[in-house]
């Protein structure tokens, strides 16, 4: 089942590392819950946060932690109007901006049966997995957004944040207030980003080739999704394990010149 920016495939360079059993019983947050593509594979944490500033998305997850199998139909008109006037009736106006639309983004365009494929109908088997999840099942969600967390100290923060010059389902974010938390919650946090890039005094812990889609047509290319911590983790006893240890680790030659400090 494919969503927008979704993490469903690819993402073994970052469960790689978050289900490292040097984090094992750490209190986990993860600000960009998303559909929970990372959410759900990770175990043997203490405790599980996430969390989205988008009401709609959250009101779907808690829904579908509740109940299993419960799902709306969505007709192409009332979609229009839900994507009008989502108030009047918040759950439904939930399928609607992403079990109805296209590509899973946020009112992106209703979207129904493409050839042999019936999408609604997958994204809600998705949710019924979802359901019997043990890591869902346990997660508090919240409507919020990354910014909550500034205070927090010795937890495992997961971010997939709306990446940089692409398509998101935000209505607006800013990638240097971003990339400036991050900063402060590394300080008493082990803080792991995933983007395409990063500024230069994030490095790269883990990567891995991901196949990208924005059509109907089923036309993919090829990306290097990565994995970024911040530099003055580096002398971290955990983070100089990982990048002895992990199976993803990046490619770059400079960042192999950082590994050759780390090692040494």
């Amino acid at each position: 089942m494919a969503y927008l920016g979704g993490k469903s495939k690819s993402a073994e360079h970052i469960i790689d590392v978050l289900n490292d059993p040097l984090f094992n019983d750490y209190d986990y947050i993860e600000p960009f819950c998303g559909y929970c593509h990372i959410l759900r594979r990770v175990i043997n944490k203490k405790s599980y946060i996430a969390s989205d500033n988008n009401n709609l998305l959250i009101t779907l997850l808690k829904h579908n932690q509740k109940v299993k199998g419960e799902h709306p139909d969505i007709t192409p008109e009332e979609y229009n109007k839900l994507r009008q006037n989502p108030k009047t009736n918040i759950l439904r106006a939930a399928y609607a901006a992403f079990c109805y639309s296209y590509n899973g983004k946020y009112f992106g365009g209703f979207v129904e049966k493409y050839g042999t494929r019936n999408y609604p109908a997958e994204r809600k088997r998705y949710y019924d997995l979802l359901h019997d999840n043990k890591t869902f099942q346990e997660t508090k969600f919240k409507f919020t957004d990354y910014l909550t967390y500034h205070s927090v100290k010795g937890k495992i923060i997961y971010c997939d944040p709306p990446y940089d010059s692409t398509t998101e389902y935000h209505s607006s974010f800013n990638s240097e207030s971003f990339w400036k938390e991050m900063r402060n919650l590394s300080r008493n946090n082990y803080v792991f980003v995933s983007e395409y890039k990063a500024p230069d005094d994030f490095i790269c812990l883990a990567q891995k080739t991901k196949r990208t889609s924005l059509s109907g047509t089923g036309a993919t290319r090829k990306r290097e999704e990565k994995l970024f911590i911040h530099k003055s983790k580096l002398t971290d006893p955990k983070i100089r394990e990982l990048f002895k240890t992990t199976k993803y680790i990046c490619k770059n030659k400079s960042l192999r010149r950082t590994r050759k400090n780390v090692h040494s």
